[in-house]
């Protein structure tokens, strides 16, 4: 199941990845605002939003994508690797009960 992860910190970009594997996810990370965000989305299973370092304009554009593709979103205000784990998990359970 492929995750995209929006926001957090570069450095951890590794560790956002290796967790992700750890847990059976495939990880996507967006850093930064691109123009073609919506097409990027489309074959993801879930939306990690770090909202503590993401633009009002990403998550507004990430939303509107997650809503026209009807994928699952977690936020979480904190971006290090303890809020991801929480965050797949959530993801993991909605996909398992649905």
């Amino acid at each position: 199941m492929s995750v995209a992860i929006i926001g957090g910190l570069d450095r951890l970009k590794r560790n956002y990845e290796k967790t992700g594997l750890n847990m059976g996810f495939n990880i996507k990370c967006f850093f930064q605002r691109i123009p073609d965000i919506r097409q990027r989305l489309n074959g993801v299973k879930g939306i990690v939003i770090f909202t503590g370092t993401t633009s009002h304009p990403l998550v507004t554009d990430v939303l509107r994508a997650a809503k026209q593709f009807n994928i699952p979103v977690e936020r979480s205000h904190s971006s290090g690797v303890s809020s991801l784990k929480r965050c797949l998990g959530e993801l993991s359970f909605e996909g398992s009960a649905a």
